[in-house]
């Protein structure tokens, strides 16, 4: 079996969790390679914490969380909330890329809430083509082959809904997805309760994470089931949980079938 790399270019700490965790539990489980990158360094998200010590807590959080699914992890030192797709990170980012050479990129849609998201969309859009220009960073050789990018499902409708142009069936690892969720202390029991107005009962955390992350899932499997969206070797009309994403343009050519092993370990 060739083994495949799976690249999920994030924003910030545990972003790849709650965006793709079920389809980075498949891609692992089904011995391929993963790789976190963290653009940023999350040392903005909390009430208490002051930055540098959020953004160490925050890197051993990712870290025991990549550990769950043996994914290597790259957080940059970027300040949270201050990303922009400047040409010095484009750079930085096509290094990256042809270092690892995936064969699938995952990342935000350049249509987000938050500001870091859009600026990592935009920055993987911008070193797409360029991933293939030998003067561009010549210290890393061009990638002969362009990888696949897909973007990860999100609710917002403006300019256009996202695509749900593949969708997999995370049933099977919902339980790895919550471990890794659960790694990430300040954000998921003690900053998205404080902002979200919701009350975390220490004898009950893991209840209440399952109860908050489980609603997403759930959604886009209804959504899939209602859309009618294919998925490469399951009806959607069965699909209890799910991770949908969007082909993006900039990337190369996207098959479902070249990733059945994601399906086939559900």
């Amino acid at each position: 079996m060739q083994k495949k790399k799976l690249l999920f270019v994030a924003a910030h700490p545990d972003d790849a969790e709650f965006c793709a965790g079920g389809l980075i539990s498949a891609w692992s489980k089904a011995g391929h390679s993963v790789k976190i990158l963290c653009l940023t360094n999350g040392n903005a998200g909390h009430h208490q914490m002051l930055a540098d010590e959020l953004a160490r807590r925050r890197a051993k959080e990712a870290r025991l969380s990549a550990e769950i699914v043996d994914a290597e992890l790259e957080i940059w030192d970027q300040a949270d909330g201050e990303l922009v797709a400047s040409i010095a990170l484009r750079k930085q980012l096509i290094g990256c890329i042809r270092a690892f050479a995936p064969d699938l990129i995952v990342t935000h849609r350049v249509a987000d809430y938050h500001p870091d998201h859009r600026a990592t969309g935009q920055l993987v859009q911008d070193s797409a083509y360029l991933l293939q220009v030998p003067a561009i960073v010549p210290e890393h050789a061009a990638m002969q082959r362009m990888p696949a990018i897909l973007l990860a499902y999100d609710r917002f409708q403006d300019p256009r809904p996202h695509r749900l142009d593949w969708v997999v069936d995370t049933k099977n690892h919902i339980e790895t997805v919550l471990s890794m969720l659960a790694c990430h202390q300040t954000q998921v029991f003690e900053w998205l309760p404080k902002i979200m107005r919701m009350t975390v009962h220490t004898d009950n955390k893991k209840g209440w994470l399952r109860k908050f992350y489980l609603a997403k899932p759930k959604a886009v499997a209804k959504a899939a089931s209602s859309a009618g969206a294919s998925n490469p070797s399951a009806e959607t009309a069965d699909l209890a949980f799910a991770e949908a994403f969007e082909v993006s343009e900039y990337g190369g050519r996207f098959d479902p079938s070249d990733f059945n092993f994601v399906d086939k370990n559900n």
